[in-house]
């Protein structure tokens, strides 16, 4: 009798000591039902490292314009380009005319060149210190180090590569219809997307969906729901030129007509950017947000850093 009595009083403080994280998460339901907005709760999305991650409406204002600059070795510049920006804020730029990779910090100042010796389409980041970059041409992937400046491993691939993205610890990869998922460590094929008559050539991913455009001349912008395993489609103003994802899975794409579309994150919806700096672009090709650093980039014929609201 007294074991059972002592379980009772265990389990009514046990309760009355949780009262209180209840009245918390009430109390956060609340804030953000009367700010319309979703709350995602700490710990359920792996890719925000146990940060609350935001939801946006789309085409509202999310970045505000910090920085813009144009040095003496981006001046050789291309519209076209790509553009990444690591966890630790290292820019680095691809351009497809000089066949180079430059880096920058965020502050504009030019950290250094590297050469490429075979012609490039995209980038992305592995890892603080590492980008991949695809080579159609060769049918592989080179990833560098961009702090020693140098190449630290070749990927071959039995096919055409073109756009590239990262996932978690893999790279998903554009290739000749079909999308591949590849362990930058051990090179292996983990999985395979069959994408029907249409080779991905920019790519961007959120928690296992993909979303790709195809070719030069077409509008649409397909996702591929990691849900379902099934591919839908959004038609755009205009041809895509580059894309990045948002920490809500939202996507901002750059068109060809200068705008910034603000996709919704089931890739169904779309509406203009209006952010000043980002709602008339002009010939710029590269676009890449990082939730690390909170900062979105963009470059063309210039450099230009936005902070997260």
């Amino acid at each position: 009798m007294n074991t059972s009595l002592q379980e009772i009083n265990s389990f009514i403080q046990t309760a009355v000591q949780g009262i209180p994280l209840i009245d918390d998460a009430l109390q956060k339901l609340l804030y953000y039902a009367e700010k319309g907005a979703t709350c995602t709760c700490k710990g359920q999305n792996p890719d925000t490292n146990g940060q609350e991650r935001k939801s946006y409406n789309l085409g509202q204002d999310v970045f505000y314009q910090y920085l813009q600059f144009t040095t003496a070795p981006l001046s050789d510049s291309s519209p076209g380009d790509i553009v990444v920006i690591t966890d630790d804020g290292h820019v680095a730029c691809l351009n497809h005319v000089n066949a180079s990779m430059k880096i920058y910090d965020t502050d504009g100042s030019h950290v250094g060149t590297i050469p490429l010796e075979r012609e490039s389409w995209d980038m992305t980041v592995v890892n603080n210190s590492a980008v991949a970059v695809t080579l159609p041409d060769f049918c592989c992937i080179d990833i560098f180090d961009i702090h020693n400046e140098q190449i630290v491993k070749s990927i071959q691939l039995t096919t055409m590569c073109f756009g590239i993205t990262t996932l978690k610890n893999t790279l998903v990869v554009g290739c000749d219809r079909r999308t591949l998922i590849i362990d930058p460590q051990t090179t292996k094929v983990e999985n395979t997307i069959d994408t029907g008559d249409y080779s991905p050539t920019r790519l961007c991913c959120f928690n296992g969906d993909i979303f790709y455009t195809v070719g030069t001349q077409c509008h649409d912008l397909f996702h591929y729901s990691h849900f379902n395993k099934n591919i839908s489609k959004v038609q755009l103003p205009s041809r895509s030129l580059s894309m990045t994802t948002l920490q809500d899975g939202s996507v901002y794409v750059i068109c060809d007509d200068s705008s910034v579309q603000h996709v919704s994150s089931d890739g169904k919806k779309y509406k203009r950017v209006t952010t000043k700096g980002l709602r008339s672009l002009g010939s710029t090709g590269g676009i890449n947000y990082n939730p690390e650093q909170k900062k979105l980039v963009v470059t063309g014929d210039s450099i230009t850093v936005f902070n997260e609201y």
